[in-house]
């Protein structure tokens, strides 16, 4: 039985939900496989995980011009480098014992600190386990770059050119999408949507999302599309922000336009076939699903560093809408609900550019490098 070992970090993160829609992928296209995902954080480092998550949530949440500055900087990526390498080879003697347990036949990595691991790792022992990097974001940065590295998959023709740019060999570089689940490629009709979750059939909807972790100006936001005298339902998806989740169920009833709010839902592509416009962060897993689904988007509010890049390549592509302060959020959702024909035009374009079937591809790349 062919073992193959997906390192992530983070159990609320893109990075897991992408090693999630691999693993999917990978057990469609042959059950008889052996898929493991690993917290790559969390398995070699579990008395700090915990610690670097919350500092994590905490930078981007409330300091995101911090977590800017700092990221993707050569010089902070060079001056990183020896600790990097300090810490790759006090995990090495754990992560030999893991090997030799396990014996996997291919390593994916959905995150650059994982992937980073494993390529000093290959590099050090001369290890020819393939090292298959999946970036899940529209421009990779800086720490994903290692020699050691087999195989890049990206999600655009631009990604592509950053990697080569910083000297990855171009033969190694697939574009392939980011991985979201191939449930992505089935369609829902409205009506059934509407019966099963409760939804207006005949009314427009705006779903407003923050990622798994639920960040952003959410509550604002939905206020602020509560004063418009367009008519429309309104669709918040919480994540896992339990505050957010009982503002909600307690300021209900203040709202004149229909309201429903779920917490973190697997079900969210139906939510999308329902909906005609999404307000969202500008997550690679996000944005890539709203893609797939054909949305007009109206980004708000995103991460310095990673979330910017996805932002200005949507934008570049004329797929999103840019909107940082809830009034102005309001008055685009108004002007495309009022607009059916740029409506239209920014849901082609998301189609245009959509690889709704990433993961079953890549789920074909790993199995060409373990048959």
């Amino acid at each position: 039985m062919k073992n193959i070992i997906i390192f992530y970090i983070s159990e609320f993160g893109g990075h897991n939900k992408a090693a999630n829609n691999i693993k999917e992928a990978l057990l469609y296209k042959n059950p008889a496989l052996s898929v493991q995902n690993i917290n790559g954080f969390g398995y070699f480092y579990p008395r700090t995980e915990r610690f670097a998550d919350s500092l994590y949530t905490t930078t981007v949440r409330h300091f995101p011009a911090i977590w800017g500055r700092i990221y993707d900087r050569k010089k902070v990526i060079k001056n990183l480098s020896p600790l990097r390498r300090w810490v790759s080879a006090h995990t090495f003697k754990k992560l030999s014992g893991f090997i030799k347990k396990s014996s996997p036949d291919c390593f994916v990595a959905t995150q650059a600190f994982p992937c980073g691991l494993l390529a000093d790792f290959k590099e050090s022992f001369n290890c020819k386990i393939p090292l298959i990097a999946v970036v899940t974001d529209y421009h990779p940065h800086g720490f994903w770059i290692h020699k050691a590295v087999d195989k890049y998959i990206v999600a655009s023709c631009e990604a592509k050119e950053v990697l080569i740019n910083n000297g990855v060999d171009k033969e190694k570089i697939e574009i392939l999408g980011i991985p979201i689940s191939f449930k992505f490629l089935n369609r829902h009709l409205k009506e059934n949507v509407a019966k099963e979750l409760g939804f207006i059939k005949e009314s427009k909807s705006i779903l407003i999302m923050g990622g798994g972790l639920g960040i952003g100006p959410i509550e604002k936001i939905a206020k602020e599309l509560d004063k418009s005298a367009a008519s429309f339902q309104i669709i918040t998806i919480c994540g896992k922000n339990k505050k957010l989740y009982k503002w909600f169920e307690k300021n209900k009833q203040c709202f004149k336009k229909p309201l429903f709010y779920f917490g973190y839902v697997d079900f969210i592509n139906k939510i999308m076939d329902f909906a005609d416009i999404i307000i969202t962060k500008s997550g690679g897993i996000t944005i890539s699903e709203a893609l797939a689904k054909g949305l007009a988007i109206i980004v708000s509010n995103p991460i310095p560093g990673q979330e910017e890049h996805n932002v200005n390549y949507l934008l570049k592509n004329e797929a999103v809408i840019r909107a940082d302060e809830p009034q102005e959020i309001g008055r685009l959702a108004r002007e495309l609900l009022e607009n059916s024909e740029k409506m239209n035009l920014f849901k082609e374009n998301a189609k245009r550019i959509s690889l709704p079937d990433s993961s079953l591809r890549i789920a074909e790349l790993i199995l060409s490098k373990i048959s």
